[in-house]
């Protein structure tokens, strides 16, 4: 070791008598000074706005722009100027022959020369370090394990970019030569990813291969394993392979020899790199403060009732758009979405089928379908003829109902439920949506009865007074049915009775009145302490009459009004009381609810129910109008002489014990809130849809949707002002790099006089 050690040394006092050394180190104190003072500086900007910020310390140094993320994408740029010399140096200069020729064995050239790049990449992490120090007194509770983590993965993929410039010096007598090989070997290492997709084996072997961006889970919060392994191997391989380089120019063997020495010096880091990254022997350490890049302690308590294999198979339809999520060339990050439920369940099992077949909408011919199938499957890197036929995926399964589209469906022993793709930004089921798909197939999903048959509002139409976006929205995140929901129709049919099984009832907007049977079979599910979401409009809530009298409410004869510059006089925004948050539903303080059309709702006093309105109009700007009229033809106008302003419940909450039952009832003035229209208004910033699910979680006592909820962030206020961080920058991009360049520059000066 000490002649390891005294390489080391001699290569570092080789590396700092040249002015490339220091022009590396003070190009790198520059450059990531005015980046980390450039994003304190806009994060500083926001607050002093008044923006919310986000977690600071993913802000500042990990994600797409932090520090970290930005030194990953450049660090390529400067370890080749520091490796090329390295040997290029001693082969150009004659004094490799004195080196193979001395005691010293090449193995330990070889670690002295890479243990000296190991301490320069030492001294870089330390001007890394030196953010954590300025961070913690920039930021608030600065997440300083996480960011510990992230300059690890930085400090592995500078030692390893270092092995492979090793062992590119070694091949060359020029320098520069060295250095542009270096950067092919490296571009090479990042593109190797993309080779081999269509084969799965091929495809698990060159992403293993692939360094591009290897680190990001170790900068975005993740130690694992298989990362760690990856760089310790990379390393070890090319290093070897420069000891095996150097020992044949030493010592001549056959060339059959030379080539297998070669092949295993590959073949073994190689395969231990492989099976380390198999699932069931991976480890991971989570470095952020909440343990956001693990699951909850709720969806592994799910995944922990799994005993049996589980498995997700994926149907892919090449001729939908969606299909570049499955495609081959998309499978490893495909599959990387659920690399958290993988950890605690080694045994799951990823299937994908690719078929082609018409899409509802088009109604496409069969000539037209197959010449889309051909040209989709040659877009998108697709075997044509592993393809299943319409005929043969019909045989297989029914995806109509799944639209056709890029559909997961999970089994669990005998029992299969879907998992679906969403038409938004992120496209992925999040961990709440797997996990409520999980608990429904190991549990049951909360059934959830619409009452239909008198024109009531429907679950599976897309007109903007139906209820299918939120209800029934195959590809809608926040829809009931992704969320662990199973709504079904209900149709009152005399001497029936609501089954047992329904969580909650919905009576939405009826058109008719219901008989006298059909309202015996509503009361008597009130009596037996059946849960109740009950929703009218004005002009048809006297449908309703005898269900309310039961509950000791009633709807106000008229319409609410609401003075607005900006919108119709009907539309209500309504706010929450602060009795809202005790039963679940505690928003912002500005959190509005949209309601077309509404009508304010009376509480009786001699039900036996404990009524709580939990949504109010703004007493400042709205008021009941009785009587009819068009805002259309007349202009509508608050008259203080007919009418008076005042703060009209619009949902209230009821509740009562039935034998050890807890009821839950409510009723809602308007009917609209939940329609696709309220689900798609962009002109006006409103809570509907998570009031909506909030409704039902209090409906069925929280069991849906499942909560999968984290902490709130800790590190979102900068304690600095803004002269302190131009000071900051000032120093990092001029003050810092003058004083190490002017230390430097000594030390050549003084070289060069002795």
């Amino acid at each position: 070791m000490k002649k390891i050690f005294r390489i080391a040394r001699l290569e570092l006092s080789i590396m700092f008598y040249s002015p490339v050394a220091w022009l590396v180190l003070v190009i790198f104190i520059a450059q990531t000074g005015i980046i980390f003072a450039d994003l304190l500086y806009s994060q500083e900007t926001n607050q002093q706005l008044g923006r919310p910020l986000s977690v600071l310390s993913k802000v500042l140094f990990a994600g797409e722009h932090g520090i970290l993320a930005k030194i990953q994408e450049n660090l390529y740029l400067y370890i080749p100027l520091l490796t090329m010399g390295l040997f290029s140096r001693e082969t150009s200069s004659g004094s490799i022959k004195l080196l193979q020729s001395s005691p010293v064995t090449v193995p330990q050239m070889v670690l002295g020369k890479f243990l000296s790049i190991a301490i320069y990449g030492l001294l870089l992490s330390l001007v890394l370090l030196s953010f954590v120090l300025v961070g913690n007194h920039a930021i608030e509770n600065l997440d300083i394990p996480f960011v510990l983590g992230g300059i690890l993965g930085i400090y592995l993929l500078i030692c390893t970019y270092a092995s492979i410039g090793l062992f590119m010096s070694s091949l060359t007598s020029y320098q520069v030569v060295s250095a542009i090989s270096t950067l092919a070997v490296l571009a090479f290492l990042s593109f190797i990813g993309n080779i081999g997709q269509s084969h799965d084996f091929v495809r698990d072997i060159t992403y293993w291969l692939s360094i591009s961006g290897r680190t990001d889970n170790l900068v975005n919060g993740l130690i694992s394993s298989k990362d760690i392994v990856y760089f310790l191997m990379v390393m070890g391989m090319f290093l070897i392979l420069t000891v095996l380089k150097l020992q044949d120019e030493r010592k001549s063997k056959k060339r059959s020899l030379r080539i297998a020495r070669y092949v295993l010096a590959i073949l073994i880091p190689v395969t231990i790199g492989y099976v380390s990254s198999l699932p069931s022997i991976n480890g991971y350490y989570d470095t952020t403060r909440f343990k956001d890049r693990t699951l909850t302690e709720y969806s592994q308590k799910i995944i922990d009732r799994l005993k049996a294999p589980l498995k997700i198979t994926s149907y892919v339809n090449i001729v939908h758009y969606s299909a570049s999520k499955g495609a081959p060339k998309n499978r490893i990050k495909d599959l990387n979405h659920f690399e958290k439920y993988r950890r605690f369940k080694p045994d799951l099992e990823m299937e994908y089928i690719t078929y082609y077949d018409t899409l509802v909408r088009y109604n496409d011919t069969t000539t037209t379908l197959l010449e889309k199938a051909k040209k989709a499957a040659s877009a998108h890197k697709f075997d044509f003829d592993d393809l299943l036929t319409p005929e043969e995926i019909k045989q297989k399964i029914d995806l109509i109902p799944e639209n056709n589209r890029l559909v997961r469906f999970i089994q669990y022993k005998d029992k299969t439920t879907p998992l679906r793709m969403f038409d938004d930004i992120w496209a992925y089921p999040n961990e709440s949506e797997i996990t409520a798909a999980l608990k429904r197939i190991i549990d049951k999903p909360s059934y959830i009865g619409f009452v239909q048959g008198r024109n009531e509002r429907s679950i599976h139409k897309m007109e903007d007074g139906g209820y299918e976006i939120i209800i029934n929205g195959t590809n809608t995140r926040g829809s009931l049915i992704n969320q662990g929901f199973q709504p079904i129709d209900i149709l009152l049919e005399e001497n029936k009775k609501i089954p047992d099984s329904l969580d909650a009832l919905v009576l939405a907007d009826p058109k008719q009145v219901y008989t006298v049977d059909e309202e015996k079979i509503l009361l008597d599910y009130v009596d037996q302490g059946g849960n109740l979401l009950i929703a009218a409009e004005p002009g048809t809530n006297d449908n309703l009459d005898g269900i309310l009298s039961k509950l000791g409410i009633s709807f106000q004869h008229g319409t609410l009004l609401q003075e607005s510059e900006d919108y119709s006089l009907d539309l209500i925004q309504g706010v929450f009381t602060p009795e809202a948050q005790n039963h679940g539903f505690k928003f912002y303080s500005e959190a509005i609810v949209s309601f077309p059309t509404a009508m304010g709702i009376q509480i009786a006093d001699s039900s036996d129910f404990r009524a709580t309105p939990i949504m109010t109009t703004n007493e400042e700007v709205a008021w009941n109008r009785t009587g009819p009229f068009d805002l259309e033809t007349q202009r509508i106008f608050f008259d203080p002489q007919v009418d008076k302003r005042a703060a009209m419940p619009l949902a209230v909450t009821l509740e009562r014990k039935v034998g050890k039952k807890n009821q839950k009832i409510m009723v809602v003035g308007d009917a609209d809130f939940l329609s696709n229209a309220e689900m798609a208004r962009n002109n006006l910033n409103t809570v509907n849809s998570s009031f909506a699910m909030r409704i039902f979680r209090w409906l069925n006592d929280g069991k849906y949707p499942v909560n999968t909820s984290r902490p709130r962030a800790i590190d979102t206020v900068i304690k600095v002002s803004r002269s302190e961080i131009v000071a900051l920058k000032v120093g990092y991009a001029l003050v810092l790099p003058l004083i190490v360049g002017a230390i430097g520059a000594g030390l050549l000066m003084i070289r060069k006089r002795k």
